[in-house]
């Protein structure tokens, strides 16, 4: 059964029930999903709407280049799937292991016990079977880049996949509405959880709803599934007078991490064809390749986690020649705040006048309308969309993108600000930076990938060997917000256990990004979904026996 904010809800939330859900992106969907049909009574509660919007819940402050809260967020049932792009990727087994390199990494379970759920979670995510090798899922595909099959430093044998997007909201909605177990209240925001009087549990959560109207609920579980900057504001804000619920070692809201990025160098090929656009698997989802390095290579280079997709050239620099980058770029103004910072990010070039642009549109109107086709049957009315465009260089060269995990580090951070928003929560101020430490690597990873093109003879990787180390440096996040609520295993150590409970607290669990110790290069919400299943697992064998 699926509620809004306008309803009568006193009556029902007067009534204690065994979980109470709050937040309703691809985690608490996903865990709701999984409890369907349980056998005991579970709440499902959202902020927002059926219809997804910004809104001023997130207002607050961050360390540039971060983005300010706002961005890459969404209130609304489907949370931030709304305007996810899809990409599909799972950790590696060398993501949970304690690397020496690196610091604060390792997670107190083996990478076994969350890869038993990605399939399910690809289900869920609607993204096929959970293969992600080139010669399973493209079987006699040519590589890469024709001669260039990897080697010892590099694997080239890999892919990532893409969902429909998947809406979680409106996938799952039917399912949802139609449970006899499940409600899902929309239009309620948790301000507090309540810690009980002499025990170590959480007795009750307090809710606002649209009608400014406070409601308190009561129940034997609470699993906190909003993202990984609201996780930390909401156990900070419930103890302001304390130092935070499961905050015994002082790593609540620390070790935030994103992924940084950036578009480097110009791959030049020697042989065709080249791998550059989406293909197909051979279930039939959308894919692109990539090139990362061995586990063996990481350990010998003390690397990060990291991948290269080769890419488009730059939007901005009309030397391009193309129609279509031309006309995106002169409308720019009509993207998402979040994806047009992504297109203004390419640098090395310095943005051409207009007039450029508006020629190159003007010369090649018949490609314009071809792609202008594609994007219409392929992009906005197909069921499984075609992730975003793709335009190869005029030249022959590729652009070179990295994707790179990020050291865990204690000083980037989530705090609360002394600001307050119109419900009275404490907005938040995000401190991020790419550590030293970590720029090196990626240097150091881009030289180690031109040695190894350079063995096979099959291509070049151009650098600007004096610029690199300060583009690097000047790399930007993606919206992936995680590590605040950390998985270990003891209280000094993070946040939550191994089952995802918050240590202290054992009826209060937290179902989110920000339990990841590491971020590895994977887009976190695969992983995300897979730990919801993996959580459900728990709850139905703890509350049901």
């Amino acid at each position: 059964m699926i509620l809004e904010s306008g309803n009568d809800f006193a009556a029902l939330l007067s009534r204690k029930v065994r979980v109470c859900i709050i937040g309703a992106g691809a985690a608490g969907i996903s865990l709701a999903c999984e409890l369907d049909g349980c056998g005991f009574e579970v709440r499902l509660f959202e902020a927002g709407a059926r219809a997804n919007h910004v809104g001023d819940f997130y207002e607050g402050s961050a360390t540039p280049p971060h983005p300010e809260p706002r961005q890459f967020r969404r209130v609304g049932f489907g949370g931030t799937t709304a305007v996810w792009g899809g990409r599909c990727v799972p950790f590696d087994p060398i993501d949970f292991e304690r690397r020496e390199y690196l610091a604060n990494t390792g997670w107190p379970i083996t990478y076994d016990e969350v890869a038993r759920f990605y399939p399910a979670a690809m289900e869920y995510c609607d993204a096929g079977r959970f293969d992600f090798l080139t010669r399973t899922s493209l079987p006699g595909a040519e590589a890469i880049i024709r001669g260039f099959k990897g080697d010892e430093v590099v694997d080239a044998d890999h892919i990532e996949r893409y969902s429909l997007p998947t809406d979680f909201g409106r996938r799952y909605r039917r399912q949802l509405q139609k449970s006899a177990n499940v409600t899902v209240m929309l239009g309620l925001r948790c301000l507090k959880l309540n810690r009980a009087s002499g025990a170590d549990m959480i007795e009750s959560a307090e809710f606002i709803d649209q009608g400014g109207h406070l409601h308190t609920v009561r129940a034997d579980t609470f699993v906190l599934a909003t993202g990984g900057i609201e996780v930390p504001r909401l156990l900070l804000a419930s103890d302001r007078a304390g130092s935070g619920f499961g905050n015994v070692g002082d790593c609540l809201g620390r070790f935030y991490m994103c992924h940084f990025e950036n578009t480097l160098g110009r791959i030049v090929p020697h042989n065709s064809p080249v791998a550059f656009r989406f293909e197909r698997t051979d279930d039939g989802v959308y894919c692109r390749r990539q090139m990362r390095f061995t586990p063996e290579a990481q350990h010998a280079h003390h690397l990060p986690n990291m991948v290269f997709r080769l890419h488009f050239p730059s939007y901005s620099d009309a030397a391009h020649g193309s129609s279509v980058m031309s006309a995106i770029f002169l409308a720019k103004s009509a993207l998402l705040p979040e994806y047009r910072a992504i297109l203004q990010q390419q640098t090395q070039v310095p943005a051409s006048p207009r007039l450029p642009h508006v020629g190159n549109v003007l010369r090649d109107l018949p490609g314009l309308a071809r792609f202008t086709a594609e994007w219409l049957f392929r992009i906005r009315l197909a069921s499984r969309k075609l992730p975003y465009t793709l335009v190869a260089n005029a030249d022959g060269s590729f652009p070179l993108e990295f994707n790179s995990e990020q050291t865990p580090d204690p000083s980037n951070r989530i705090t609360l600000r002394e600001d307050l928003d119109r419900h009275g929560l404490p907005q938040v101020h995000i401190a991020w930076r790419v550590g030293d430490q970590d720029a090196q690597a990626v240097l150091r990873a881009f030289l180690l990938l031109r040695e190894s093109l350079g063995r096979s003879g099959a291509a070049q990787l151009l650098l600007d060997d004096e610029l690199l180390a300060g583009q690097i440096a000047r790399s930007i996040p993606l919206g992936h917000h995680m590590g605040t609520a950390r998985m270990a295993s003891s209280p000094r150590s993070g946040v939550v256990d191994g089952d995802c409970a918050v240590f202290g607290l054992p009826n209060l669990y937290v179902a989110s990004s920000a339990v990841f110790p590491t971020c590895s290069h994977a887009n976190p919400t695969l992983t995300i979904v897979a730990l919801a299943i993996r959580l459900a697992q728990h709850l139905r064998s703890r509350l049901v026996s």
